[in-house]
């Protein structure tokens, strides 16, 4: 059967401070053993404003229970006041006293009007929060961060760039950050919260000032380390110029501080104030222990007759593919080797200058230099470079092969050719301290005379895209290979042959057949330097 409750049921002593309200009357199924519990969130738009209905949920049981619920549901605005009706049937048909109603943190108010049970009460919502970054550090660190729509706030980035924002209910938002000298891309980002808290409204700071500076001369200084702090804090590494830049920075009071193993500095650091403009000329001299026995930061258009700019084809005994020119070598701000699907003609010499291999065509051109005369026993080889990235499916490497082997590689790769013995015949040394190909991006091997020999002498680091600092120390017992201060292997095989550099980028071999879609592609080197005791 059915009951019609009256049409409409006053709520005024509900709440404290919400004016007389009237809910539209509901009919109810009145089966025996049932309840249903209906729930609704209202808007109050001011303390005497219009109410508005922003969810309706309900639910019913089939069976005869002492509690009912409804299924789960969230709101989106502020100032919201909960209602829930409650009705139930018992089997000899008269209606029970509901005592309580419970959820989502909330503290009901129970009111009985005609049989019908009333609660209210404040709603508790769930709220979530909103997070990104600003980078770099530099122009993003300490940037202030406004939250606008929904809900409005201001944070401020921590010294990483990152921020965020928490107990924010469901909404749509705008992030804008800001940051005295700098500039942001977007300059504003949407932000919707729908049941879940957002991540990753990222910004990329940019423009700021600058402070910049040189340590002089430059083969002691490259590679040194400069550490900024006061304002904003950070460290950065000497190029192969000397140079060095701290971008993004906001106004404010810094010290510039450099530092470097066996290296001395005059003065030892340097204030810098700024105030709204850039402050270069940030100069230290730098007095080194190390016995520098070469040193080129390929200053000058054309390279130094320390290095030969080999031109003929790659090693044929290890199919690769492509044909070395000089035209894809250049030097003035670092050596540059740029690798280029591009069909050419090349071959192969004798070192008396008569044909090897006749000039055939080649899919890939690319460059390969090496020493000219020059090549050492003992001592530390330090470059700077950046690597292609892997998907290139290139072969770059900087790496040293046996005196023994230095006027045949002019001419020709072949190995077991005139003075320099095949791979695993006594005399061949060779030592990759950085190759890159194939799933193995990059590597150290160390082939005395063949590879394979163990002792640390074979191993695989991540090489990225970005620039990175290739340190190699050749003792009379090992070879150590860093990246970046940390040591990656070592080698415990002895080596007493002399060898020196070679910096190329083949093709083919084991490199396999490169992604055409992804050249050209450049090895870049931003200085080569060589200590002894």
């Amino acid at each position: 059967m059915e009951a019609e409750y009256p049409r409409t049921l006053a709520a005024n002593s509900i709440e404290p401070g919400i004016p007389q309200m009237e809910i539209p009357a509901k009919r109810f199924s009145r089966m025996l053993g049932r309840s249903l519990i209906v729930a609704l969130t209202m808007t109050v738009e001011s303390a005497w404003g219009v109410l508005s209905i922003d969810t309706t949920i309900s639910g019913n049981r089939s069976a005869a229970s002492t509690t009912a619920a409804t299924p789960a549901f969230s709101t989106a605005s502020g100032n919201e006041l909960l209602l829930a009706l409650i009705a139930s049937d018992y089997r000899s048909g008269a209606n029970t006293t509901i005592q309580s109603i419970s959820g989502a943190g909330l503290t009901s108010m129970l009111v009985v009007i005609a049989g019908v049970n009333f609660t209210a009460a404040p709603l508790s919502r769930q709220t979530f929060s909103e997070s990104g970054a600003s980078s770099p550090p530099l122009g993003g660190g300490g940037a202030k961060v406004t939250l606008g729509g929904a809900s409005n706030a201001t944070t401020t980035s921590n010294a990483s760039g990152a921020n965020s924002f928490s107990g924010l209910p469901n909404g749509t938002y705008t992030a804008t950050p800001g940051n005295q000298g700098s500039t942001f891309t977007p300059v504003v980002q949407s932000v919707v919260i729908n049941g879940a808290s957002v991540t990753g409204i990222n910004f990329i700071a940019g423009a700021g000032y600058m402070i910049s500076g040189a340590l002089s001369p430059a083969a002691n200084g490259v590679g040194a380390t400069v550490t900024l702090t006061g304002t904003l804090n950070a460290t950065t590494t000497v190029t192969g110029s000397g140079t060095f830049t701290f971008t993004g920075l906001p106004p404010g009071s810094y010290t510039v501080t450099p530092s470097r193993a066996n290296a001395t500095f005059s003065p030892t650091s340097m204030s810098v104030s700024i105030s709204n403009g850039n402050v270069g000329g940030v100069n230290f001299t730098v007095s080194t222990t190390e016995n520098i026995i070469f040193f080129d930061n390929f200053t000058r258009s054309a390279l130094s007759y320390d290095w030969t700019v080999i031109s003929r084809h790659g090693e044929y005994a290890q199919s690769e593919t492509e044909c070395n020119i000089p035209q894809q070598v250049s030097a003035g701000s670092g050596l540059t080797i740029t690798t280029a699907a591009q069909t050419w003609a090349c071959g192969d010499f004798n070192i008396d200058g008569s044909v090897r291999h006749a000039p055939s065509p080649w899919p890939y051109i690319t460059g390969d230099v090496q020493w000219t005369s020059k090549n050492f026993t003992y001592g530390t080889v330090e470059t700077r470079a950046k690597f292609p990235a892997q998907a290139t499916s290139l072969w770059p490497a900087i790496w040293m092969l046996g005196s023994n082997c230095q006027v045949t590689n002019i001419y020709t790769a072949d190995v077991g050719y005139s003075t320099c013995p095949s791979l695993g015949n006594t005399g061949y040394v060779e030592a990759d301290m950085v190759e890159c190909y194939g799933g193995g991006w990059c590597q150290f091997h160390v082939a005395n005379p063949s590879f394979g020999i163990g002792g640390g002498c074979d191993a695989v680091y991540t090489v990225d895209t970005n620039w990175h600092t290739f340190v190699t120390v050749w003792t009379p017992a090992s070879i150590r290979q860093y990246m970046d201060g940390v040591l990656e292997t070592t080698c415990t095989h002895s080596i007493t042959y002399p060898m020196f550099l070679i910096i190329q980028t083949q093709t083919g071999g084991v490199g396999g057949t490169p992604n055409n879609a992804a050249l050209p592609a450049q090895l870049m080197v931003d200085y080569v330097k060589v200590t002894q005791p």
